[in-house]
């Protein structure tokens, strides 16, 4: 059986994880603004990657979200 890997994650609009939410490298999520957030080794949270419709052609970090997921 495959093993289910969950982030930490929020479905509240506009919700940002805060320092002591995340470890350094840890990845939270917000599932309504389909945002993807990163603590750094300075303690600031960072939105790493968001979600743009490929029909609108906008770069919004797309790029960013797979590079992180693939490695």
């Amino acid at each position: 059986m495959a093993t289910k890997i969950k982030i930490k994650r929020s479905e509240t609009a506009s919700s940002i994880p805060t320092a002591s939410d995340l470890d350094v490298g840890e990845i939270a999520m917000n599932a309504v603004d389909k945002k993807l957030y990163t603590k750094l080794a300075n303690g600031s949270i960072v939105e790493v990657a968001n979600y743009v419709d490929v029909t609108t052609k906008e770069d919004t970090g797309v790029a960013t979200a797979m590079a992180i997921a693939l490695g």
